[in-house]
């Protein structure tokens, strides 16, 4: 950019008010009832998307708008360190012309000022923003406007599609996109360290770029934590929590569960988002999902573990989003539906909203629905504790359900139960007895090497109509995991995919998705027909092969 970045903004038309702030003493917004909120000490940050909203909450839960947002919502907020301030950006055009947004919580007012920028970030408690050209930071001071802003003119452009990533205590972190070439793949780009003299330092190994969508500083201001966007094609994206120093140039550290939750969500080698992650302490919390419209979503897709010193402890699945506090507070962000057309955010989901609720004091306290963006305060990230590990999800079991959710009869799930304890216990003559109107054949299978091994496999799976037969198990035959296909699989159809492990059929190209067959992966598989009588019994008739 030729124009001073400290000039432009200067001369801009900039507004001081309370505009879309709730008068003191006003009801809470959500969250507990009682006394008004502690509006002079927030402790977390979030945004209402449909509300148009950016609203606080304090210890107790009890929440305040801070702020409107324009139409189109922000894609992250951002402390100052002291967690006086909070700033966020609204680029509206691919120009980066937009407004820049500080609240003060302390008077409870908002500044607002055009800004020809890319990202915001706070660079000790100066805000700090980069100009569209990538040549030159924007330093605006606490005191700002009564302390003038200042340009700091860059050691080494990063051209017009850099973007200022995160702060830092003494410096902040740029991402610049590199032209596609040798050795270097679309969206990749270097990351890199600015500080308040304009230094650029790379903290990547030269011919060593990344990929990048969204950046945190830990609360120290040091370490760095990015998301990478590996693309492979618009539906063939795998995204990867990474690490780094922050401190001399060296290849990030990856963070990727291989835990049977994760796996069971099917979202490893091809497919996958980062959905969430937040500093917490030392430590991070991350959730890894599904890839956006892409992928069936299920809130089991859905995984959540803490991060630290290499160890991922695993907190839960079903939830888009979950960040740490001081005191034991955990924020936590719910529900699997989409919205379409929200922006990337490092501080709370990528392209879902939820419903927020804080723990506090041993008491799960909602925040408001439709949520998109959360972030706690600096303070309270960093005062954040180990927390302790979730259990598992439940081994594999007979299901009360068929493969489409829907109830299955009681007589059915009784029948299946019996049969899963003789499979379990090898007594293949009590499987046979169960079989007692099953051709001889079938018995034989079932006497014979693997035989209550597969009725063990196939009674744990969900079963689905089978015409006049009854019901068969497994009712996968194939699906794909892809949203609107005449075989979508249902998320009960991708768990006895996990369940059978299932390998994606190579040669299909059909469908644009990922596709399972039961003939991709693990032993054949032989499934077992149940019928109920007229009397209402459950009985086992056979197989539906061989």
């Amino acid at each position: 950019m030729v124009l001073l970045l400290a000039g432009v903004i200067a001369a801009a038309g900039c507004t001081a008010t309370g505009d879309g702030a709730d008068p003191a003493g006003s009801r809470p917004s959500g969250g507990v009832t009682g006394s008004g909120p502690d509006r002079t000490r927030p402790v977390l940050a979030f945004v209402q998307p449909e509300e148009r909203a950016v609203m606080l909450a304090d210890a107790a839960g009890r929440t305040w708008r801070a702020a409107p947002t324009g139409a189109v919502p922000p894609s992250e907020v951002v402390w100052s360190p002291d967690g006086r301030r909070l700033a966020w950006l609204d680029e509206e055009d691919e120009s980066g012309t937009g407004e820049l947004h500080v609240y003060d919580v302390a008077k409870g007012t908002l500044r607002s000022e055009a800004c020809p920028c890319h990202g915001i970030g706070f660079l000790g408690e100066d805000l700090a923003t980069l100009a569209v050209d990538g040549a030159s930071l924007a330093l605006f001071p606490p005191g700002y406007p009564a302390e003038r802003a200042r340009r700091v003119p860059l050691g080494k452009n990063k051209g017009t599609y850099a973007r200022l990533a995160t702060g830092g205590s003494d410096d902040v972190v740029v991402f610049g996109v590199l032209p596609e070439g040798p050795g270097v793949f679309r969206g990749q780009g270097t990351v890199s360290a600015v500080d308040r003299r304009g230094t650029v330092r790379e903290l990547l190994p030269p011919g060593k770029p990344s990929t990048f969508t969204d950046a945190l500083r830990a609360p120290d201001g040091k370490a760095l934590a990015w998301g990478t966007s590996d693309s492979g094609g618009a539906c063939w994206t795998r995204s990867t929590l990474l690490t780094h120093s922050g401190g001399t140039a060296g290849e990030p550290v990856r963070h990727l569960p291989d835990d049977a939750a994760f796996r069971r969500a099917l979202i490893g080698d091809r497919q996958r988002s980062l959905t969430s992650f937040a500093w917490a302490g030392d430590g991070l919390t991350v959730t890894y999902g599904p890839f956006g419209s892409c992928q069936v979503l299920s809130p089991e897709r859905f995984v959540s573990y803490y991060v630290r010193g290499g160890v991922r402890t695993f907190l839960g699945s079903g939830m888009i989003g979950i960040a740490l506090g001081a005191d034991g507070r955990v924020a936590r962000l719910t529900g699997n539906a989409p919205t379409t057309g929200l922006p990337r955010s490092p501080s709370g989901v990528a392209h879902h909203t939820g419903t927020l609720t804080l723990t506090s004091e041993g008491r799960e306290l909602p925040l408001g629905k439709g949520v998109s963006v959360f972030v706690f305060t600096p303070a309270e990230s960093a005062a954040a504790r180990p927390p302790a590990a979730a259990p598992q999800p439940p081994g594999a079991a007979v299901t009360t359900v068929d493969d489409h959710g829907g109830k299955l009869p009681e007589a059915v799930v009784r029948l299946a139960r019996q049969i899963e304890e003789a499979a379990v216990r090898g007594d293949t003559e009590r499987l046979v007895a169960l079989c007692g109107t099953c051709r001889p054949g079938v018995h034989e299978w079932i006497r014979g090497e693997g035989g209550a091994a597969a009725v063990l496999r196939a009674v744990r799976t969900h079963p689905g109509r089978n015409g006049a037969e009854g019901l068969m198990y497994p009712a996968l035959s194939s699906c794909v995991d892809q949203p609107g296909q005449d075989i979508t699989c249902t998320p009960q159809q991708l768990g006895d995919v996990a369940l059978l492990g299932l390998r994606p059929d190579e040669g299909n190209v059909d469908y644009d998705g990922v596709v399972y067959g039961t003939w991709n992966g693990g032993p054949a598989m032989v499934p077992l027909l149940v019928r109920i009588d007229a009397k209402g019994e459950a009985l086992w008739t056979g197989l539906a092969a061989g």
